[in-house]
């Protein structure tokens, strides 16, 4: 059985990384799939962002990263998959995920499985990754050892 994890991952972080090592290790297949929004900046190229997902996933045989400009229930539909896994650091994590897993059940009806993160990154978001990033500031406590060598590859 197939699952996605639908995200924008401007940048993956620790937290995404586990979440998606821990959903890795229990679905046959997981889809990691990077979702544009039009109405909003990025700070990282869609490009650099699949790169980056493609680092932070190479040692996991079932994990495909992709990335799609249309809506998650389409891409579902196109490659078969059958649920949602997303994650979650807090209440207003959840707040918000849940009004998405409503849209996805409403639209498509598929079900969508929240998870709470580790604790020990519930305090890292791609944000704050964002923040440190234009302070040229170390990212080794918010994100994995090769991404904060890619990001500064690029970034100088």
């Amino acid at each position: 059985m197939s699952v996605i994890m639908p995200g924008s991952y401007d940048p993956v972080t620790l937290g995404h990384a586990d979440m998606i090592r821990r959903v890795a290790e229990r679905e046959e297949e997981v889809y990691v799939v990077i979702f544009t929004n039009p109405n909003k900046e990025y700070m990282f190229s869609l490009e650099d962002r699949v790169a980056m997902l493609m680092l932070a996933t190479e040692d996991l045989d079932n994990v495909f990263v992709s990335y799609s400009l249309g809506r998650v229930v389409d891409y579902m539909r196109e490659h078969d998959i059958s649920r949602i896994v997303k994650g979650y650091r807090g209440e207003e994590d959840l707040e918000w995920e849940q009004t998405q897993a409503d849209y996805n059940m409403k639209h498509g009806g598929y079900e969508t499985e929240l998870i709470l993160c580790e604790e020990e990154f519930r305090g890292i978001s791609s944000t704050l990754v964002r923040e440190r990033i234009k302070r040229t500031e170390t990212l080794s406590d918010l994100v994995p050892e090769k991404i904060e060598k890619y990001i500064y590859s690029i970034k100088g």
